[in-house]
């Protein structure tokens, strides 16, 4: 799977979790939509690729379509993949997914959570690159 990132992808680095609001997400819902700006670090709303067993190219090929236009992505019942331009960025990448996450589980725990638009994230985007903040530059950014 992380080959297959490689191969598909400006990635530099790959990161892969098991960490456990992505997963509990994972088993909810189909997409983690943009609750935070932050997002669009990420490239926008991450998908989660249906679940199928580890171990084989078949996982690797749904982890590599959930990331098209994204720099990370979730994985049905399993965990998380991200990638970046270094270590350092995709383990951030990694951290942001679940922070996002949990903040998602803990807004529909309280109600039906406000969420941002395209549009909303793109004006980020381009205030991102206005003001030359590298740290929520999408991967496929830089």
């Amino acid at each position: 799977m992380h080959l297959a990132v490689y191969r598909s992808s400006l990635a530099r680095a790959v990161v892969h979790t098991h960490s456990p609001a992505v997963i509990a997400h994972s088993t909810v819902f189909d997409e983690l939509p943009a609750i935070h700006y932050a997002i669009a670090a990420l490239g926008g709303p991450v998908r989660v690729a249906p679940y199928i067993r580890f171990g084989g190219d078949a996982l690797a090929q749904l982890a590599v379509q959930a990331l098209e236009g994204r720099s990370a992505a979730i994985l049905q019942n399993h965990g998380a993949i991200t990638y970046g331009n270094s270590l350092t960025d995709a383990y951030e990448r990694a951290q942001l997914l679940e922070w996002l996450a949990d903040l998602y589980a803990r807004a529909v725990a309280l109600g039906t959570p406000r969420l941002l638009s395209p549009s909303d994230l793109a004006d980020v985007t381009a205030e991102v690159r206005r003001r030359h903040y590298s740290s929520l530059t999408p991967v496929t950014e830089n």
